[in-house]
């Protein structure tokens, strides 16, 4: 993304950021519009180790705590150096997860809006549609595909990925907020999907046409 000026590297901070913490955290789109910087906290576990982790409100006003990855924060760190502010978030903090652009006022800064989230996934995505096609007229599928994806596009993604590293299915459940475990058995596509394949390939019976 262009960075000549402020303002461009700026945006193309903030989409790098978007994209993360959608991706990494799983999160609603809704939960990044509404939750606040100071939502980040740390604490040490019973062996002295010290994790991040992101509280956050979602459906049915329910409150759930997502870990907060050394990726995740590194990239947080790096966002708000953007915006000339402390690597790490500060207790109490009210910015928004997603820093305005223009019009900032000293301590109210005004939350990224849903429809303004959209309008950044559908850029992003459209662009990265764009290099696909660029590679030649039988990436149109896959880019077609890309150019239609939106917030809930990459939080599937990333249940899906974690069911194909083994992330076990109850952790899964938690960090997306869902209330069953079959919610989130619909990740298992993936791999169901290499299943069949094997099966279809390898298990045969062998009948000839004759009868």
């Amino acid at each position: 993304m262009p960075v000549g000026t402020v303002r461009e590297g700026l945006h193309a901070a903030r989409c790098r950021w978007v994209l993360t913490a959608l991706y990494l955290g799983g999160l609603r789109a809704s939960e990044v519009t509404s939750t606040p910087l100071g939502a980040f906290f740390c604490r040490r576990d019973a062996q002295g180790i010290e994790r991040w982790w992101l509280e956050v409100t979602g459906k049915g006003n329910k409150t759930r705590l997502v870990p907060a990855t050394d990726k995740l924060i590194a990239e947080l760190a790096r966002y708000r150096r953007a915006h000339g502010l402390p690597p790490s978030p500060q207790p109490g903090e009210t910015r928004p997860l997603v820093l305005p652009i223009i019009g900032r006022e000293a301590g109210r800064d005004k939350a990224l809006s849903r429809g303004a989230l959209h309008l950044i996934l559908k850029e992003v995505f459209a662009m990265a549609a764009a290099r696909l096609r660029a590679r030649g007229p039988e990436w149109e599928g896959q880019a077609a595909v890309l150019a239609s994806a939106s917030a809930h596009w990459l939080r599937h993604t990333a249940g899906s990925h974690m069911t194909d590293q083994q992330v076990d299915l109850r952790f899964v459940r938690d960090n997306f907020g869902h209330a069953s475990i079959a919610t989130t058995s619909g990740y298992l596509h993936s791999e169901e999907d290499a299943r069949h394949e094997a099966t279809q390939e390898r298990h045969r019976i062998g009948w000839t046409n004759k009868t």
